[in-house]
């Protein structure tokens, strides 16, 4: 074989890999079209705590697996965690999210997630409606409690239903 025949060989298997890499992020993104975009950060609100924090996933709710790559929710990374009486920010090194109370179904705490393994509790998972159920996998920076508390407060919010039947816990 020439050095020639090699060299195409070579970069016939890397084109190869590049389009079943992009096939399969464009499927992924198919696949979460039932996913909305969060809404942006707003400055509206002025937070009752404020911590520093890694984002470390949005997932499908209850697959700790399925990491949510839409909207720019694939990413890890620092976050500052603000936490207000309507909802709680997140201000990521690449996304500003806003998540409402009324979309907030529960605060849980968590061992593991998609790639990462801490102590008992370690991580605060935050289970919410994006269009579809999602969880979101927060690690506070130093001590979690206050800010723990104060998510769950937010998820224990009577909410009312959209129709105005009533409340629902």
């Amino acid at each position: 074989m020439s050095k020639e025949t090699f060299a195409l060989l070579c970069a016939a298997f890397v084109a190869l890999v590049a389009a079943l890499v992009a096939l399969g992020i464009w499927r992924r993104r198919r696949r979460q079209r039932d996913i909305l975009a969060p809404e942006g950060w707003s400055e509206r609100v002025l937070p009752t705590l404020v911590v520093e924090a890694l984002y470390v996933a949005t997932t499908r709710a209850g697959d700790p697996y399925d990491r949510v790559f839409a909207h720019g929710l694939g990413f890890r990374g620092r976050t500052r965690l603000a936490i207000d009486g309507d909802g709680v920010q997140l201000l990521a090194d690449r996304r500003e999210v806003r998540i409402p109370a009324t979309s907030i179904r529960s605060v849980e705490r968590a061992t593991w997630t998609i790639d990462r393994v801490v102590e008992p509790g370690g991580i605060i998972v935050i289970a919410h409606r994006l269009g579809a159920d999602v969880d979101t996998y927060l690690r506070v920076v130093g001590d979690d409690a206050p800010a723990f508390e104060a998510l769950s407060a937010l998820a224990r919010h009577e909410k009312t239903t959209t129709a105005g039947e009533g409340t629902t816990p």
